[in-house]
């Protein structure tokens, strides 16, 4: 546990050095949504039916912008070796990397939601499932990024790589999350709400798995 924490540690303060990264993801989250109401006017009977997907779409295009250099530095550098080398499993190490990229990222996004979405017309009463939907989904759309950034390691065109396993496996997520964030006579706890938490379970079972071995892979073509 110990070992964790003290690669989690490393990671943030190696994301605080590099924090423009971080800071482009937030401002095009930013911006995404803020010329939105500019390009189709200020009508709310226009902008509130479609405040939530765009908030959506937003923090979508807004994750992609950070995934392409996850792993990078450490394969370079060959902290992967001594990964593989210490204690910490490999899988367990990507989650981690998971994780303090939702930090970075998610979470930024996540607090800035509801000013937004009150500048989108969304009602006071969607503003909680909305917020619940995009942390569910935010992990989730991170850790699709991990396991892409992972496979990507071991490719030519990782970018190319990362859009086209991206988005198609984002689609469940882009919807069940949209869908999650209306809110109805079930309460937080809708099915589409459940069914983006069963979502966020199965990556959680597979990508550390799956991120672990692409690693070894990358390392494996690399030496």
């Amino acid at each position: 546990m110990n070992i964790l924490f003290a690669q989690m540690r490393r990671d943030l303060a190696l994301i605080w050095a590099g924090r423009g990264e971080a800071a482009v993801m937030l401002a095009f989250f930013l911006i995404i949504i803020t010329l939105f109401p500019l390009a189709i006017g200020p009508d709310v009977a226009t902008l509130r039916p479609m405040a939530l997907p765009v908030i959506w779409i937003a923090a979508l295009l807004a994750s992609l912008a950070g995934f392409s250099r996850i792993f990078a530095e450490d394969v370079r550098s060959g902290w992967v070796d001594q990964v593989a080398l210490s204690p910490l499993p490999l899988g367990i190490y990507a989650l981690s990397k998971a994780v303090t990229h939702w930090l970075a990222g998610g979470l930024p996004m996540l607090l800035a939601t509801p000013v937004l979405a009150l500048m989108l017309y969304v009602d006071l009463e969607s503003l909680a499932p909305l917020i619940l939907a995009l942390a569910i989904g935010t992990m989730a759309l991170t850790l699709l990024g991990v396991l892409a950034a992972a496979l990507g390691e071991g490719a030519r065109n990782g970018g190319s790589l990362m859009a086209l396993l991206v988005l198609p496996l984002a689609v469940p997520v882009l919807i069940f999350g949209t869908l999650a964030s209306t809110p109805d006579d079930g309460g937080l706890l809708s099915p589409h709400m459940l069914l983006l938490m069963a979502v966020l379970a199965v990556l959680l079972a597979i990508v550390p798995v799956a991120a672990a071995a692409a690693l070894v892979e990358a390392e494996t073509d690399s030496s």
